[in-house]
């Protein structure tokens, strides 16, 4: 494992507590009551960990302040954020080392943990009162061991929108000239270039395996959250398809990249939206479409839910509760008695009424170009009976299909059941899956 470094909380606000996101932290019954001692800080977390690690959820749980119990200690959130680990890395194996940080009325203990396939960080925040506050996953991400950082050149770009500008990266091979481009286009909710999510960076890793391959990729912030966007004006071309339009064209003129050959490659509701971009460009070399969802889109947004409500032994409040405001939301999008701004299953009116309006199925029978469909096996979001099948049988051009056994949505490996939270565990996509997109793409 490279070198790595460790996430340290300079200081420690309550908001900060709050922001934090999900690992491991504990307390035993033999944790000293001395709040100004840090050591008792350390025990508490310590515990906390051994009380994950032995699936003691329930008295993890009781270790937390009673008032951050319900939110941050519910053994539900517990279980799922423990499970996010071990399908990740595997087995516990031992704690390797802890490391305090002060803050006012707070301290926050960096907790290092081994597993079977590697060392993760959480931070445990724990209050004067050695009681904790919030428990979160705080590993930083190290790139890919495919990747050598000398055979690649990254370029900063800006790609000019209406209203406003993306921040974007250019990520090229270091020798080569006359590549193919591959322009990265993101999957549903606010997402950065390189789509971080704590421990992973999927467009980065994609983005520079790629160009390890000889192939040419522009990835770059989606408009959300680069730029206002009004509710009203929430749609599937406002977020997705017009950005992607201005990217192609970015790429084709960047030196060294081959503009007979550019590629969209759209990741879950960017690959939906793939054959309306090949569409309206007209000119591309092909599609890949990254665990795109063909179901109708208001299912599969509630299929989601209805998966992550299942996992595990403990019900989480809070998702339930959220579960159950969707429950009564869904039948409205369906029935499509809503207004443009009001928000109902986490969007605006207006994006379900451009998702429903894109007939995806019927604009792909249309895109006669070549298509690379990729899918993971552990997907809990997008599937290869509800989803692949359908765009495996719809595309006019030749149709070529991958799929992996161990890949979630992401496209990292992992064993057992998926867990969302496993998005923010230390992890990058699969080599295989860097490779068959780089030989499909060079062979276009």
């Amino acid at each position: 494992m490279a070198p790595r470094r460790r996430t340290v909380l300079a200081a420690v606000s309550t908001a900060t507590a709050s922001a934090v996101a999900g690992c491991a932290g504990f307390l035993t019954d033999e944790t000293s009551d001395d709040g100004d001692d840090p050591a008792a800080a350390t025990d508490v977390a310590t515990a906390l960990v051994e009380d994950l690690a032995n699936e003691r959820f329930e008295r993890a749980s009781e270790r937390f302040r009673s008032d951050q119990r319900s939110r941050y200690g519910d053994p539900g959130r517990l279980e799922r954020l423990w499970l996010a680990l071990t399908t990740t890395s595997g087995s516990f194996e031992e704690i390797l080392e802890t490391e305090v940080t002060e803050g006012q009325q707070l301290r926050a203990v960096e907790v290092t943990a081994a597993f079977d396939g590697g060392d993760h960080d959480c931070t445990v925040v724990v209050d004067d009162e050695v009681q904790v506050r919030n428990y979160g996953l705080s590993d930083e991400y190290e790139r890919p061991s495919y990747v050598d950082p000398d055979a690649i050149t990254t370029q900063s770009v800006s790609l000019s929108v209406p209203d406003c500008s993306l921040p974007g990266t250019v990520t090229t091979p270091a020798a080569g000239d006359d590549v193919p481009g591959v322009v990265l286009v993101h999957d549903d909710g606010p997402m950065t270039a390189d789509t971080p999510r704590g421990g992973t960076k999927t467009f980065a890793d994609l983005a520079e395996g790629l160009a390890m391959e000889g192939v040419a990729t522009l990835r770059y912030d989606k408009r959300v959250p680069a730029c206002d966007v009004q509710p009203a004006e929430y749609t599937l071309d406002r977020v997705t398809a017009d950005d992607a339009a201005v990217a192609i064209e970015r790429l084709r003129n960047v030196d060294g990249v081959d503009p007979e050959r550019i590629v969209v490659a759209g990741h879950g509701l960017g690959g939906r939206a793939a054959p309306r971009i090949a569409d309206r460009d007209g000119s591309l070399a092909g599609v890949v479409g990254l665990a795109p969802p063909a179901r109708p889109y208001p299912e599969f947004t509630f299929s989601q839910l209805e998966y992550k409500v299942s996992v595990g032994s403990h019900e989480w409040a809070d998702l339930t509760a959220t579960y159950e405001t969707w429950g009564d939301e869904i039948d409205r999008v369906r029935s499509g008695e809503y207004e443009p701004a009001e928000r109902l299953l986490g969007k605006p009116g207006a994006f379900w009424d451009s998702i429903g309006d894109y007939d995806h199925l019927g604009v792909a029978a249309e895109t006669d170009v070549p298509v690379l469909l990729c899918q993971g096996e552990r997907d809990f979001q997008v599937s290869v009976a509800d989803d692949l099948e359908q765009w495996d049988d719809s595309f006019a051009g030749a149709t070529t299909v991958e799929t992996y056994a161990d890949c979630n949505h992401l496209f990292m490996p992992g064993e057992g059941e998926p867990v969302a939270v496993a998005y923010a565990v230390r992890n990058n996509v699969a080599e295989g899956v860097v490779n068959d997109i780089a030989t499909w793409v060079r062979e276009l």
